[in-house]
Protein backbone atom coordinates (compact mmCIF):
# COMPACT_ATOMS: atom_id res chain seq x y z
CA UNK A 1 0.00 0.00 0.00
CA UNK A 2 1.58 3.25 -1.13
CA UNK A 3 0.63 6.25 0.96
CA UNK A 4 2.00 9.54 -0.41
CA UNK A 5 3.51 11.91 2.14
CA UNK A 6 4.42 9.23 4.68
CA UNK A 7 7.94 8.11 5.48
CA UNK A 8 8.22 4.40 4.59
CA UNK A 9 10.34 3.76 7.67
CA UNK A 10 10.64 4.97 11.22
CA UNK A 11 13.44 3.67 13.45
CA UNK A 12 13.06 -0.12 13.30
CA UNK A 13 9.70 -0.05 11.51
CA UNK A 14 9.70 -0.78 7.76
CA UNK A 15 6.68 -0.37 5.47
CA UNK A 16 5.12 -3.69 4.52
CA UNK A 17 6.48 -5.59 7.53
CA UNK A 18 4.19 -7.01 10.21
CA UNK A 19 4.67 -6.05 13.86
CA UNK A 20 3.21 -7.46 17.04
CA UNK A 21 2.30 -5.32 20.03
CA UNK A 22 4.66 -6.76 22.65
CA UNK A 23 3.49 -4.53 25.52
CA UNK A 24 0.05 -3.03 25.97
CA UNK A 25 0.06 0.76 25.77
CA UNK A 26 -2.34 3.69 25.56
CA UNK A 27 -1.85 6.08 22.66
CA UNK A 28 -2.40 9.85 22.49
CA UNK A 29 -6.10 9.36 21.67
CA UNK A 30 -6.52 7.25 24.82
CA UNK A 31 -6.97 4.05 22.80
CA UNK A 32 -5.57 0.92 24.42
CA UNK A 33 -3.32 -0.99 22.04
CA UNK A 34 -3.38 -4.56 23.32
CA UNK A 35 -0.47 -6.97 23.57
CA UNK A 36 -0.63 -9.64 20.90
CA UNK A 37 -2.25 -7.55 18.16
CA UNK A 38 -0.47 -7.87 14.80
CA UNK A 39 -0.33 -4.90 12.43
CA UNK A 40 1.29 -4.16 9.07
CA UNK A 41 3.32 -0.95 9.07
CA UNK A 42 2.42 1.50 6.29
CA UNK A 43 4.39 4.64 7.16
CA UNK A 44 4.99 7.48 9.60
CA UNK A 45 4.96 11.22 9.94
CA UNK A 46 6.44 13.45 12.63
CA UNK A 47 5.34 16.99 13.54
CA UNK A 48 8.39 18.46 15.24
CA UNK A 49 6.69 21.56 16.64
CA UNK A 50 4.31 19.40 18.70
CA UNK A 51 6.54 16.32 19.03
CA UNK A 52 3.69 14.44 17.39
CA UNK A 53 4.43 11.03 15.93
CA UNK A 54 1.81 9.39 13.73
CA UNK A 55 2.35 5.75 12.86
CA UNK A 56 0.08 4.27 10.20
CA UNK A 57 -0.76 0.59 10.13
CA UNK A 58 -3.02 -1.71 8.20
CA UNK A 59 -5.15 -3.30 10.93
CA UNK A 60 -7.91 -5.69 9.87
CA UNK A 61 -7.80 -4.31 6.30
CA UNK A 62 -8.22 -0.70 7.49
CA UNK A 63 -5.67 2.11 7.52
CA UNK A 64 -5.30 3.10 11.19
CA UNK A 65 -3.36 6.04 12.62
CA UNK A 66 -1.67 5.48 15.98
CA UNK A 67 -0.79 8.87 17.43
CA UNK A 68 1.90 9.37 20.08
CA UNK A 69 3.31 12.57 21.55
CA UNK A 70 7.00 12.44 22.41
CA UNK A 71 6.92 14.59 25.56
CA UNK A 72 7.34 13.41 29.18
CA UNK A 73 3.74 14.04 30.21
CA UNK A 74 2.40 12.01 27.28
CA UNK A 75 3.97 9.00 25.49
CA UNK A 76 7.70 9.80 25.58
CA UNK A 77 8.40 6.55 27.44
CA UNK A 78 6.77 4.67 24.55
CA UNK A 79 8.40 6.62 21.70
CA UNK A 80 11.84 6.32 23.36
CA UNK A 81 11.38 2.54 23.70
CA UNK A 82 9.33 1.79 20.59
CA UNK A 83 11.33 -1.38 19.89
CA UNK A 84 10.03 -2.85 23.18
CA UNK A 85 6.40 -2.11 22.28
CA UNK A 86 6.33 -3.09 18.60
CA UNK A 87 8.36 -6.14 17.61
CA UNK A 88 8.76 -7.81 14.25
CA UNK A 89 6.10 -10.50 13.95
CA UNK A 90 7.46 -13.91 13.13
CA UNK A 91 4.92 -16.48 12.19
CA UNK A 92 5.30 -19.79 13.89
CA UNK A 93 4.20 -22.85 12.00
CA UNK A 94 2.94 -25.95 13.68
CA UNK A 95 2.51 -29.13 11.74
CA UNK A 96 0.50 -32.03 13.07
CA UNK A 97 0.80 -35.60 11.88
Amino acid sequence: MHTPGLDPGYRHLVAGKRYRVARTFIDYDNITRTEGEVWTFVGASFLAYESGLSLFFNINAKLVQVRLQAIPEEQLSITDNLEAYLVLHRRTWCFWR
